[in-house]
């Protein structure tokens, strides 16, 4: 999966790849060493354990890798020292799971955008909601910061040019996210479940563990996996003005179980967390053969408790 981009982009595209290729990088046998320690593989569980000089395992820590492509960047290891998440690029809070599992908060992001910017609001609006009801009050109630740049020339280009086609004036803050999930959906898929023609050769070079960076490889090639549609949509959302943030966890199969994944979610001014999928949306609409449903589009997250579970990472909340 992901093999051409993984090879130009030093094996991390996405949060899930970064997972897999720590895992592999660590997992190999061989002893990676960090501060005063060291990595070893656990015979048994085949996991990566950090141990310290003297012989016992550091535990409740975190602890910087060198070596390898993700030189200097940092693990957090947990109980008996195994390591519990994957590779950030500054120790950050740790929140441990009712299930045994730790969650890190990475990458947060400014409640205001730049110094000193005044919110805008949305424009009202008597249109209906497309599936769950008051959402669309919700949304448009958000006190709105758009980000006025992504950092990078070419991605702020490539999003201008995209809002020119899918953006009008009239629209309302449900409706403008509404637009840019079409547009992923419609404009971007997934290799693994369609075939067609994806070239890398005009990404814009940025920060490789970026959420922007994750959102141009589907802008750029027009295909990408669950974590690319949602760093996507997030950025969509920034420009607009709304404080998405990404969860990765965990996502239910349709034939049963569940397989790695990540997602956007909002938090509204009530305490309601909404979910936003574009890639399951996408995925439902190319199985059904018809436009989509909407179904993950806002979501309140209590409505779908039993199929994102295991949530280990939260990137660019607002705080």
């Amino acid at each position: 999966m992901k093999g051409t981009i993984g090879k130009k982009y030093g094996g991390r595209v996405g949060r899930a790849v970064t997972a897999a290729v720590l895992a592999a990088v660590l997992f190999t046998g061989t002893c990676m060493s960090a501060s005063a320690g060291q990595f070893i593989t656990d015979p048994v569980t085949q996991r990566s354990r950090y141990q310290e000089d003297d012989g016992s395992f550091a535990e409740f820590k975190w602890v910087q890798l060198t070596g390898f492509f993700n030189n200097g960047r940092w693990v957090y290891v947990g109980p008996q020292g195994y390591v519990v998440t994957s590779d950030c690029a500054t120790p950050c809070p740790v929140i441990p799971g009712a299930d045994g599992t730790y969650m890190v908060d990475q990458r947060v992001r400014s409640v205001t955008g730049a110094e000193g910017q005044q919110p805008v609001f949305s424009l009202p609006s008597t249109q209906k909601d497309i599936q769950y009801k008051g959402l669309r009050q919700a949304l448009d109630a958000i006190p709105l910061y758009p980000d006025a740049t992504t950092g990078s020339p070419e991605l702020d280009a490539k999003l201008d040019q995209i809002f020119a086609q899918i953006i009008t004036p009239d629209m309302d803050t449900h409706d403008k996210l509404k637009a840019c999930y079409d547009y992923l959906i419609v404009n971007t898929f997934d290799p693994r479940y369609e075939a067609g023609q994806v070239s890398y050769d005009n990404v814009p070079m940025m920060d490789i563990f970026s959420t922007n960076f994750d959102a141009a490889l589907l802008f750029y090639s027009g295909s990408g996996v669950c974590d690319n549609f949602s760093a996507a949509f997030a950025v969509m959302a920034w420009k607009i003005g709304v404080p998405m943030y990404i969860a990765g966890g965990n996502t239910g199969k349709s034939g049963g179980g569940y397989t790695p994944h990540a997602w956007c979610q909002l938090d509204g001014a009530d305490g309601t967390v909404y979910i936003f999928d574009p890639h399951i949306d996408y995925s439902l609409a190319l199985r059904a053969g018809k436009p989509s449903s909407y179904a993950r589009f806002g979501v309140p997250a209590a409505k779908v408790a039993g199929k994102y579970t295991g949530v280990s990472e939260i990137f660019d909340k607002v705080r």
